[in-house]
């Protein structure tokens, strides 16, 4: 059953004090380190760990300007394969090798610094740790604390990445098996066909997706958004959680509760603490659980799977919130996401670890912009994300040792 003690209103209250443009780097992002730290104080924690890093806007740079030389490239494949084959080959090559050191760049481990000092940022995650009686398994509550806002919001990013990179990659294939007909037709092994027609239609098809990618261009990084939605609720939840774990503490699970920063230029601060702390943690026995978007109305989306290629998170906790939706009839669906969009648990994942994304349906098309307000934010969602997580955490502090 779910305790008493639960106060929905007290993380409703956190959001509505986080609700202000607080870009990293920014008088904002300032303000909102203080209240953290006081509301952590308040939930009665004395101990609160302030880790500093250094940080990067150099990934949103990157990414403004690297769809450009990209779609030209794309734009030269129908246009060489009509006259040299070969040429076309050294072009797939070149796409193939750039669209590697690309995400490469975006999904490294490290957090990527800019030659360009202007771009750098010094910040902070904060955190504080509460132990248990006989600590069996650990859970860490995480949520980001910075915002940006952006030209477009995240709905129309994530169209434009999904259209440009996919559509990209399709007709990477289908010329790669062009050239492939070609060389053995060019070696007598198969007669010469006839493209002529097919490559029309690929140059129209390479023209639109060289467009889509470069409205990437004009998506610049801002600090206009409140971020109520994304992600002041988030830290709201967590800091809930840390309040109600203070007063109905399980005997089996140690909880940390982790405010990150740099989220939104790029994952940083979740890549900072898992490369401080990872060697702690025993990766059999500890959840990630990772708020990104919690708070809003209508159904719970838990981000299951996500990237080309596809990987998947944490099968034990997305069963969990699965079987907690299921018993305390809160609707949730498993998602999906391909590319376009990305969240702190991502390093965690890549590092081995057990580790989920918890976020609402409504409020994605406001994202980023300045209409991220208290609005897009219920208490009804709020309530809905701290059940999940209570019943969760009941799961494993019963059945510590299936795990």
């Amino acid at each position: 059953m779910i305790k008493l003690s639960l106060d929905v209103n007290n993380a409703y209250r956190i959001t509505e004090r986080l609700s202000f443009p607080r870009l990293v780097g920014s008088e904002g992002e300032l303000k909102a380190i203080e209240i953290i730290v006081e509301e952590f104080k308040k939930a009665g924690y004395s101990e609160i760990k302030r880790e500093k890093f250094k940080t990067s806007l150099f990934n949103w740079v990157i990414v403004r300007y690297i769809f450009i030389p990209l779609g030209l490239l794309l734009l030269l494949l129908p246009i060489t394969f009509a006259y040299n084959f070969w040429l076309t080959l050294i072009i797939i090559a070149i796409l193939v090798f750039g669209a590697i050191k690309a995400l490469g760049a975006l999904n490294s481990a490290d957090i990527v610094l800019s030659k360009n000092e202007k771009y750098n940022f010094e910040t902070e995650n904060i955190f504080t740790e509460l132990k248990s009686e006989r600590p069996m398994v650990t859970v860490v509550f995480m949520a980001h604390y910075d915002t940006k806002s952006q030209t477009f919001p995240s709905a129309f990013r994530i169209a434009i990445f999904i259209i440009s990179l996919l559509g990209s990659l399709i007709v990477l294939i289908i010329y790669l098996i062009l050239e492939i007909i070609a060389i053995l037709s060019f070696f007598s092994v198969l007669t010469p066909i006839d493209f002529s027609l097919l490559n029309t239609i690929l140059l129209y098809i390479c023209i639109f997706l060289a467009l889509v990618g470069s409205l990437n261009f004009f998506n610049k990084t801002g600090n206009k958004s409140p971020g109520a939605y994304d992600n002041a609720a988030s830290v709201g939840t967590t800091i809930e959680l840390a309040r109600y774990f203070k007063i109905n503490s399980p005997k089996n699970v140690n909880f940390i509760f982790l405010c990150t920063s740099s989220e939104e230029l790029n994952l940083g601060g979740a890549k900072h603490f898992i490369k401080e702390h990872g060697n702690e943690f025993d990766k059999n026995s500890t959840f990630f659980i990772n708020f990104d978007g919690i708070g809003g109305t209508g159904l719970i989306r838990l981000i299951t799977s996500y990237g080309i290629p596809r990987t998947t998170s944490s099968k034990k906790l997305n069963d969990l919130f699965l079987k907690a939706a299921k018993e305390l009839k809160i609707a949730t669906k498993s998602v999906y996401l391909p590319t376009g969009a990305w969240s702190d648990y991502m390093p965690i994942v890549k590092s081995g670890f057990e580790a989920c994304w918890l976020c609402s349906q409504g409020g994605l098309k406001y994202v980023h912009t300045s209409k991220d307000n208290l609005s897009l934010v219920s208490k009804e969602g709020l309530k809905n994300g701290l059940q999940l997580c209570i019943k969760v955490v009941e799961y494993l502090n019963k059945d510590y040792s299936k795990f």
